[in-house]
């Protein structure tokens, strides 16, 4: 019997609430634990494990309602979801007026209410045949119906949490395992501390409080956060300083001395006598002033280059002061630079709060600089002990890293203690210090503290940028975490917090009204090995190095490593990088699947699984859909969930919006496929795909754009190939491991590849479907890319894979910009007399030879199409100052009698083009467009 989610999903409405739920920044259930990558929304898991559970009835139209009704996410619950402010504002008609997403707005989060009312509870039990009044009893009463117990929901590449933390709440038990610790601890605290129920959160409240209230009190004693005047620190900025050949003094670095922009805060340089070290001023300035600081008119680096502050024109490489040799390699016992390093630290300004709340932005003074000094005196004291009481890293940073390397390259730091300064490294290890002092924690409470340390290092260490424009009256948000995004990077200038700025950090007490969970596991182990028995495996696996977890995971786990050992003794704190499942080549497909079998024999007949996808790549999708083949799975559905982005919008950067579900069930029958049966069944499922995804973005939830729409197009074709134990007698194992020679395409991948192609048939642009078929693939390529250009698309990724779909293999003189967020197609008129001019015109010939090259008019496939004609007459058209007459005569003398049979489709053409120029941020198409407009007019009354 077919599930819910194996004949339909409500992905507009997902869609919405899965943006929702991200947008919502540190008020996400499981962000507050720590950081992590690519962290699922919840929304999505519930949704995906209870259409898992649901079955399909015969009335397709009442299965969505109430599975929307479970979901809280029909009509009648958004109201009710509604924040009361807001109806008492709006009309229940107006409000139901409003997009799904514009509703939701100012609703809250389906998670964060108690669940379906009274009414529909009704509905869904009489619908259901079930007697709940509760998601968990819902979950419970469909999972002993289908698997005869409480249903099992695992995960073997846990991660952040989100599936295994999902699973337990809704009431499924729940299964996580990862290879990385970092990945074990945020799920076990996700499961035990936020499920852990409220006398648990009580108590790690409690013990986090006592803890930094140890720390703080013997921070005020050493006195190392308190000035002269009763003030404390609130926020520490630091600079590096080099003093290139030829300079005499040491230059500070920073692209920017903007401190405060809502201030007018700036540091400025000055020289001082018999010294080689410049002195800082902390000063505001006018508006004016600061307008020019914004425009890094004072930077000291720009373009890898060290710049004099006092003559701009004297620069110096970034590389070159680094040397042929390289940077030297700090050693572990080294926390500041040697006196001879390239790469001097130093403090340039405090912000200081007194007891009314007041704040000021200094210049260090002695005073300061001394407290400094005591701080640096304070950690060599302590050191040797905190290192090897694991209350600070002592772990070297592993070489030859993607993301490792860059610390070690650019600053010669070797240890990962390095990337934090004295001051920071004896706050942090304070804290962790008197973590230990209490010697009965509960697990619970060393877990939370643990998290908390990790946390805190995120938010305080060399890494963490300072942005002025954040800089205002209150708080220290102007100290952006070390991993906004997924490198690590070393930076000129920075900011650090004082303690008062960590203790916002607070892990696992915030009460999320949540009875305590039903039975967990969480455990390390290669998916590999794993032996436990689930009903559904829900996994986003990893993918051609999609994220490189473990080199960004290895920061944290420096924090963790010796306490972790504590806290979990049966756990190896090593990220065991040599198992991690990464790459693309044969050692990755054979690991992968070697887990999917596993997961496989692991589950029921009658289970299902989910992999969760987002890459563009073909060949990668290819290696997916092979992967899953060769592990018995077939895919029985496809859905494209948008969870990195609004649903409409431009997103910077080459990158999907969407995730792709694949709902994937045991392949239990041996049935042999022909490639030639195959294609017009891909053909079939891939145009029912689109279809359907076009259906909801006329409805306006959501826009799914063209990346989204290939997403849908591969895992269409996935659903075909993987129900075939074969294809044309070629065994899985053939086609997964076969050796090919490069730029050799399995059959497997040549079928995904002809369903991108199938796709982009099938996207016409709106007002051409009557003469899209009659056009070239290199004419549907310029008028597709244009029509992706006129909704505001500019990323090149797009354009390029947009080639691939249509066989173009050479974009370059169709495109006015390939900038990678900054692409644009040529108009009309931006086309040179080469790419335009009459094919064999003396002019072309011209130009070509004067460049030394073939005329572009006769070598690239656009050049000889009926397009390329019709743009050229428009171009000719605006010449003219808009007569169309010689752009109507253009045509007709190059076109002749077949002119007339063609008149049809350029006025078609014409019409659309003109369109364009009405299309925000498509300012450059308006005279073209104009001409267009004009030309079709004289077209359509044109007689013989």
């Amino acid at each position: 019997m077919s599930t819910f989610i194996e004949t339909q999903f409500p992905i507009a409405r997902l869609s919405a609430e899965a943006y929702k739920e991200r947008k919502a920044g540190a008020s996400q259930t499981l962000t507050g634990l720590g950081k992590w990558w690519g962290r699922k929304p919840l929304i999505l898991v519930r949704a995906s494990i209870l259409g898992m559970l649901m079955p399909a009835s015969n009335d397709p139209k009442r299965d969505r309602e109430i599975f929307l009704k479970i979901l809280t996410m029909d009509d009648a619950s958004a109201w009710d979801r509604c924040k009361p402010a807001v109806q008492r504002k709006t009309s229940r008609a107006a409000f139901d007026a409003l997009s799904y997403a514009e509703r939701i707005a100012n609703c809250e989060r389906p998670e964060n209410v108690a669940g379906p009312s009274k009414a529909a509870w009704v509905e869904i039990n009489t619908h259901l045949g079930t007697k709940a009044t509760s998601l968990p009893e819902l979950i419970e009463q469909l999972g002993q119906r289908t698997f005869g117990h409480t249903p099992r929901v695992g995960d073997s590449f846990c991660g952040g949490g989100s599936i295994p933390f999902e699973a337990a709440r809704i009431g499924c038990e729940a299964y996580g395992s990862d290879l990385n610790p970092v990945a074990g601890l945020l799920t076990w605290a996700s499961l035990n501390l936020l499920g852990g129920g409220k006398a648990v959160q009580d108590e790690v409240r409690e013990v986090q409080e006592t803890v930094f209230a140890a720390a703080n009190k013997q921070i005020t004693e050493w006195g190392i956060e308190h000035n002269e005047r009763g003030e404390r620190a609130e926020a520490f900025l630091y600079c590096v300083e080099v003093k290139p050949e030829g300079c005499d003094f040491y230059i500070p670095l920073a692209p920017s001395w903007v401190i405060s922009e809502k201030y007018r805060i700036v540091a400025t340089w000055q020289k001082v006598a018999g010294s080689d070290h410049l002195q800082p001023t902390v000063q505001s300035v006018s508006e004016a002033e600061l307008k020019l600081y914004k425009e890094k008119k004072s930077a000291t680096v720009g373009d890898s280059r060290a710049i004099d502050p006092f003559d701009p024109t004297r620069t110096w490489s970034i590389e070159a002061l680094r040397g042929p040799e390289g940077l030297r390699r700090w050693t572990n016992d080294e926390v500041v630079p040697r006196p001879g390093d390239v790469f001097q630290e130093r403090l340039y300004c405090i912000r200081w709060i007194n007891a009314n709340g007041e704040r000021r932005y200094a210049a260090p003074d002695a005073a300061d600089l001394a407290r400094e000094a005591k701080v640096l005196k304070l950690l060599r004291e302590r050191f040797d002990e905190w290192q090897r009481e694991g209350f600070i890293p002592s772990k070297a940073i592993p070489e030859g890293g993607d993301k490792t390397e860059e610390p070690i390259r650019t600053r010669g730091w070797t240890h990962w203690h390095h990337l934090f300064t004295p001051r920071q490294l004896l706050v942090l290890g304070l804290v962790l210090s008197k973590t230990n002092e209490n010697t009965d924690l509960s697990l619970p409470s060393r877990v939370a503290l643990l998290l908390r340390s990790g946390t805190m290092s995120d938010f305080h260490s060399r890494l963490c940028r300072w942005d002025p424009s954040l800089a205002k009256s209150g708080g220290i948000g102007a100290c952006i975490q070390t991993f906004y995004n997924q490198a690590y990077n070393t930076l000129y200038n920075f900011g650090s917090r004082s303690s008062t700025g960590l203790e916002a950090f607070s892990i696992g007490s915030r009460d999320l009204g949540l009875s305590r969970f039903k039975r967990s596991k969480v455990i390390l182990s290669d998916a590999r090995d794993l032996r436990e028995t689930c009903d559904f495996w829900i996994t986003d696996p990893p993918y051609a190095d999609a994220v490189n977890y473990h080199e960004l995971a290895d920061f944290f786990l420096a924090w963790y490593d010796k306490q972790l050992a504590q806290a979990f003794p049966e756990w190896i704190p090593d990220a065991r990088a040599e198992l991690a499942v990464r790459g693309d080549g044969e050692d990755f497909r054979r690991s992968m699947v070697e887990i999917y079998q596993n997961l496989a024999r692991h589950m029921p007949d009658n289970g299902m699984q989910m992999v969760m996808f987002t890459h563009q790549d073909p060949a990668v999708w290819a290696d997916l859909g092979m992967i899953l083949w060769a592990a018995g799975l077939k895919a029985t559905a496809a859905w494209t969930i948008s969870t990195e982005t609004e649903a409409a919008g431009i997103k910077k950067g080459n990158y999907v919006q969407g995730t792709v579900c694949l709902v994937l069930r045991k392949r239990t029958v041996n049935e042999p496929g022909f490639l030639d049966e195959v294609y017009p069944l891909v053909e079939d499922e891939v145009k029912r795909q689109i279809e359907s995804m076009q259906a909801l973005d006329e409805g306006g939830e959501p826009n799914f754009n063209d990346a989204d729409y290939q997403l849908a197009a591969y895992a269409a074709a996935l659903k075909v190939l993987t129900k075939y134990s074969d294809l044309d007698g070629k065994e899985v194992e053939h086609e997964v491991f076969a050796v090919r020679e490069r730029g050799q395409k399995s059959d497997f991948q040549t079928v995904i590849e002809r369903a991108v192609t199938i796709a982009c048939d099938l996207l016409v642009p709106r007002g051409l479907d009557a003469h899209w078929r009659e056009l070239s693939l290199v004419e549907r390529y310029y008028l597709r890319a244009l029509d992706i250009e006129s909704r505001g698309e500019r990323r090149k990724g797009m354009y390029e894979e947009l080639a691939r779909g249509f066989g173009v293999t050479d974009i370059r003189l169709l495109l006015k910009s390939d900038q990678a967020n900054g692409t644009r197609m040529h108009t009309p008129s931006g086309f040179s007399a080469g790419h335009l001019a009459p094919i064999g015109d003396v002019q072309d010939a011209v130009l070509a030879s004067r460049r030394g090259r073939a005329s572009s008019a006769t070598t690239h496939p656009f050049a000889a199409s009926p397009l390329r004609h019709l743009l050229f007459a428009i171009r000719e058209t605006a010449a003219a100052d808009m007569s169309p007459e010689p752009g109507r005569q253009y045509l007709r003398d190059t076109f002749g009698q077949a002119y007339w049979q063609r008149r049809e489709r350029f006025i078609g053409l014409l019409e659309w083009l003109a369109a364009l120029g009405n299309a925000e941020g498509m300012n450059e198409w308006t005279d073209d467009s104009e001409a267009a407009r004009i030309l079709a007019g004289r077209l359509r009354n044109d007689q013989a």
